[in-house]
């Protein structure tokens, strides 16, 4: 195994790269930590190369985890000080990798039916990005577009998302007009998430195939996106509580599709109405 104590070395400035760079641009994002690497090789994805600290962590795990790295990519060892300059976490967990990631089609997020996709316009947090698109795969949802805002393959929203980015279809673009313009196409009910105003989610019908949309804390939803939905909605709060942060939202959303499509779907009882 190759081992690497200086920073100079052209792997650190590869790393470095992936962390910084929009990854739709160059397709290398950055993988910090055991557990996102476990998800991305679950997942298929491919790792161009990987990197341990030359103390790692002892255990069953780590051990098959590091053998397994070895025999699919180029794993280097490297010195606690070039692990600092690799990872960007302050405290490293010993483990980094690069990997090929791409943005999604928006035709792979409608293909499982009925499509329930949500759209983030402007999210700048990575966190909440990833936290959102966590909750996405957890509670069915087809996909995820993102619009502007953070980079859903960034290295902080990967994190967020805790594995789903690798999972979930995600689309990365600056064009909601051509989002809107294939899920009308696609027969997609386009619905506008706002704070205050309109249907409740537990109102309207979330069952049906549908694009939701969703902006950022604060700006949320331009006029454009407002005006051309088929439908605006609110998770209902009570006051004085005026907006929700957008990873709850979101959750929110999806789940109370999930409890529509579920119930939707269910086989009838015998002997009782559909309204039972």
């Amino acid at each position: 195994m190759q081992h690497i104590s200086s920073r100079r070395n052209p792997i650190v400035a590869r790393f470095r790269d992936a962390a910084t760079r929009a990854t739709p641009l160059d397709s290398s994002a950055l993988l910090e930590g055991p557990r996102l690497i476990e998800e991305a090789l679950a997942a298929g994805v491919t790792i161009d190369v990987a990197a341990v600290s030359s103390a790692p962590p002892t255990g069953d795990r780590w051990s098959s985890l590091l053998e397994r790295l070895d025999r699919v990519t180029h794993l280097v060892k490297v010195s606690p000080s070039v692990m600092a300059a690799l990872s960007p976490v302050s405290t490293p967990s010993g483990l980094v990798a690069i990997a090929t990631l791409r943005s999604a089609a928006f035709e792979s997020t409608i293909r499982a039916a009925p499509p329930l996709v949500l759209g983030l316009v402007g999210v700048q947090d990575p966190g909440n990005m990833g936290a959102v698109i966590r909750a996405a795969e957890a509670g069915g949802a087809t996909g995820v577009v993102t619009v502007a805002g953070a980079d859903p393959y960034g290295w902080k929203a990967l994190r967020g998302s805790m594995g789903s980015t690798l999972r979930l279809p995600v689309v990365r673009t600056n064009d909601a007009d051509r989002v809107r313009a294939d899920a009308r196409a696609s027969g997609l009910h386009q619905l506008a998430a706002v704070p205050r105003g309109g249907t409740p989610i537990t109102d309207t019908d979330l069952s049906r195939p549908c694009l939701i949309w969703l902006g950022a804390e604060g700006d949320g939803l331009a006029r454009p996106l407002l005006d051309d939905a088929d439908e605006l909605v609110s998770v209902p709060m009570h006051a004085p509580v005026e907006s929700l942060n957008i990873a709850v939202a979101s959750a929110l959303i999806v789940y109370e599709a999930a409890r529509q499509r579920a119930r939707r779907t269910a086989p009838a009882v015998a002997g009782r109405g559909p309204s039972a």
